[in-house]
C-alpha cells in the first residue's frame, strides 16, 4: 500500500472517529491533534527517504508523545535564498487541564508557547554543514534560520501575518554562548542565547487560519480570557545543538526552547522554572538519531 493510500485512510478514520465520538467536544481536541500529528509522519520528507530516523525519546511529562513532523523544505529556502532539504520534529504541550486547546495554547500552562524537537539539515551544492561557521564554530545565524522558518510554519498554517520591518518572525536578542559538550562519545556544539518573536495564542478562529492549525494544537474559545492580548510578544531561550555527521551529508540539531512576556497587567512572565529547565535537558538527552543504511 502506497504512502498516499495510508494517509488517505488514517484521515478518513481520524475525521470519523472525531466526528462521531460520542464523548464531549473537550475531549475531541487530544484526538484530532494525534491524529494531524500521525498525518504528518506518514507523508514524505528528506529524511525518511533516506532511510534516516528521528526519536524524540520519551519527551516531557504532560506533553504529547505523538511527533509533529515540519516540512521546513517549504520555508527554510526562502530565508536561505537557495533550494535545502530540511525536516523538523518537535512535540508541545499536552491537552490537559482544558482539552480543547493545548497547552502550547494555554497561557495558565507551565508549557505554554515551549517547544521541543529536532531538525535535520541536507548538504547541498550551495552549502554544506548548515549550523556551523567556515571556521568550524557554531553558527548563531543558522540556529535563529532554523528557527525562523519552523515559525513560519506555524504562522503560516495559524494564518497570524506579523512579521518586524525586515520580513523576519524572530530577531537574535544579544550574542549566544557556545560550548562543546560531549555525550556518549559524539561531540555537539551547544549554543544558548534569546530571540524575539510573537505568541501564535488567539482566541476563536483567525480569517486565514487553516484547520490543520486548530486540528494540531486546538482553538481557544473567543471568549476565554487568559490575560494576554492575542498574538502578543515573547523573549525565547533556549538551546540549540549542533552536530555534523558527513556520511549521511546532513546537519543533526536539536532544541529546546520555552519564553518570557509581558501580560495585560504589565507583569512579567516567565516559563522558564526549575522543572521546565530540567525536564528540557532530559528531553534533549533522549533525541536520538539512527539509519538503516
Amino acid at each position: 500500500m502506497t504512502q498516499k493510500s495510508n494517509f488517505w485512510k488514517l484521515f478518513g478514520l481520524s475525521l470519523g472517529l472525531s466526528l462521531g465520538f460520542t464523548a464531549a467536544a473537550i475531549h475531541r481536541g487530544r484526538l484530532k491533534s494525534a491524529a494531524i500529528r500521525k498525518l504528518t509522519q506518514l507523508l514524505p520528507n528528506p529524511a525518511q527517504e533516506r532511510d534516516i530516523q528521528v526519536d524524540l525519546g520519551p519527551g516531557i511529562p504532560g506533553w504529547n508523545s505523538v511527533t509533529l513532523v515540519g516540512f521546513m523544505s517549504e520555508t527554510l529556502p526562502d530565508i536561505t535564498g537557495y533550494p535545502v532539504e530540511a525536516v523538523a520534529y518537535s512535540r508541545f504541550g499536552g491537552f490537559n487541564s482544558d482539552r480543547r486547546f493545548s497547552d502550547f495554547q494555554n497561557p495558565a500552562s507551565p508549557g505554554y508557547q515551549c517547544w521541543y524537537g529536532a531538525y535535520v539539515v541536507f548538504d547541498n551544492e550551495h552549502r554544506q554543514k548548515f549550523g556551523f561557521n567556515p571556521d568550524g564554530s557554531a553558527s548563531a545565524q543558522d540556529a535563529i534560520d532554523a528557527l525562523e522558518a519552523d515559525q513560519r510554519l506555524v504562522y503560516q498554517s495559524a494564518g497570524i501575518s506579523l512579521a518586524f520591518e525586515d520580513g523576519r518572525l524572530v530577531r537574535q536578542i544579544g550574542d549566544f554562548e557556545e560550548e562543546i559538550v560531549e555525550v556518549k562519545g559524539e561531540l555537539w556544539h551547544r549554543l544558548s542565547g534569546q530571540a524575539e518573536t510573537w505568541s501564535s495564542y488567539h482566541r476563536g478562529v483567525l480569517p486565514t487560519e487553516s484547520w490543520k492549525f486548530g486540528w494540531c494544537y486546538g482553538s481557544v474559545p473567543s471568549g476565554a480570557d487568559h490575560g494576554v492580548h492575542d498574538m502578543h510578544r515573547l523573549r525565547y531561550r533556549g538551546e540549540f545543538w549542533a552536530r555534523y555527521q558527513p556520511e549521511w551529508g546532513a546537519s543533526l540539531c536539536k532544541f529546546f526552547i520555552y519564553p518570557s512576556y509581558t501580560n495585560r497587567q504589565g507583569e512579567t512572565i516567565d516559563k522558564g522554572s526549575d522543572w521546565l529547565v530540567e525536564a528540557g535537558q532530559r528531553a534533549l538527552d533522549g533525541i536520538r538519531f539512527t539509519s538503516d543504511e
